[in-house]
């Protein structure tokens, strides 16, 4: 009989723990970002952006953004030096980033971090920053920039609509303040 009590007692004492945790176990509940988008600009070539970003209970945030963008990409080795940091890509490029920043006011979403892989090299170590807007029934509204990271552009530096956005032709965009 002290074996049972014994193993109720460690039951229920790693059940506590266990539930203690609760909020704790779960990932971050603050605001997030989320979409897949299919759109076009003027020059009539497809890019899809697909995107993931929650805020932490820290207030850090933690996700992905993936660009890939068909538009070929003239090699920038204009005077031959075979840097391959310069080649071009007749194909577009596709690049991922891991998100390090999120700002969300209402339905807008800015988010942005580090470019950790590219077809085209040069693009490895900027920063990128998407701008997203959750429009509901409507099509949703996007637009991106990539930035040196010296220069400190974050999510908190550019205002909220300082960016024109372009309505996407197909997917869609979830904004949770």
């Amino acid at each position: 009989m002290n074996r049972w009590h014994g193993r109720v007692a460690i039951v229920t004492l790693l059940m506590s723990g266990v539930l203690s945790l609760g909020p704790l176990a779960r990932p971050g509940e603050g605001a997030a970002a989320t979409g897949l988008a299919h759109f076009t600009f003027d020059d009539g070539s497809l890019r899809t952006v697909s995107f993931s970003a929650t805020t932490q209970r820290d207030g850090t945030a933690v996700g992905n953004i993936d660009i890939q963008d068909r538009v070929p990409i003239p090699s920038q080795d204009v005077d031959g030096t075979g840097d391959p940091t310069l080649t071009g890509s007749p194909t577009g490029v596709n690049l991922n980033a891991r998100v390090e920043c999120l700002v969300v006011k209402g339905a807008e979403a800015i988010l942005g971090g580090q470019i950790t892989r590219a077809d085209v090299p040069r693009y490895v170590g900027k920063y990128v920053l998407l701008f997203v807007e959750d429009r509901g029934r409507a099509q949703p509204r996007l637009n991106w920039g990539f930035y040196e990271p010296e220069t400190g552009v974050s999510c908190e530096s550019v205002p909220q609509g300082a960016v024109s956005l372009v309505e996407v032709a197909g997917g869609s965009v979830k904004v949770r303040p």
